[in-house]
């Protein structure tokens, strides 16, 4: 799911670096590897953490085995809709493993170029926002699905565009923006409520 992230630093493009300098070029693309990735993976994790009930009607499972052993929560009571405490303490290890790949991502935001910073914190912000739903939604993706109805993304995006500035006051806004980004919203972690 990272190589995704991976995949398009290169057409996103990194920023303090010239390309016709292959050195610094590619330094600066290894900086921003590891968040890219990081973004590719939450995006992926928060894909599955939606769409669980609809894979479920499939017969599809994506959430990690191990993951479902180490709560003692099988593949049968997966696809039986079983909604209890060891499913809950399951969905909220897995929001908290995508707001640690989101916070990750969330770091080489201004390592990119300038233009590619607002879609990308868009969508993080955006996609993070779906674990609050799913959080809001008492980790039901059974029978309800964890959205950001159109409204809500539209409203979001003034936040998503400062949040990417660095330069005068609205880099001073950007920077306070920061703080409170819906995609780490909540960080605990591991097994903590």
């Amino acid at each position: 799911a990272g190589t995704v992230g991976l995949m398009t630093l290169p057409i996103m493009g990194v920023a303090n670096a010239d390309e016709s300098d292959p050195v610094q070029y590619s330094k600066a693309l290894r900086e921003a590897a590891e968040p890219a990735l990081a973004l590719g993976a939450a995006l992926q994790l928060t894909n599955i953490l939606r769409d669980v009930g609809e894979d479920r009607l499939r017969g599809r499972i994506y959430l990690p085995l191990e993951d479902l052993r180490r709560f003692d929560y099988s593949e049968r009571d997966l696809l039986n809709c079983v909604l209890d405490h060891r499913y809950q303490a399951l969905m909220k290890f897995q929001i908290d493993r995508a707001r640690c790949y989101y916070a990750k991502a969330k770091s080489g935001i201004l390592l990119l170029n300038q233009d590619a910073r607002f879609p990308v914190q868009a969508s993080l912000d955006m996609y993070g926002h779906i674990l609050e739903v799913l959080e809001n939604n008492a980790y039901d993706n059974f029978t309800r699905r964890a959205y950001v109805p159109k409204q809500k993304k539209l409203a979001m995006l003034p936040k998503s565009f400062l949040r990417t500035r660095t330069d005068g006051v609205w880099g001073a806004l950007g920077h306070l923006l920061q703080v409170n980004s819906p995609a780490e919203g909540k960080i605990r972690p591991a097994g903590q409520k």
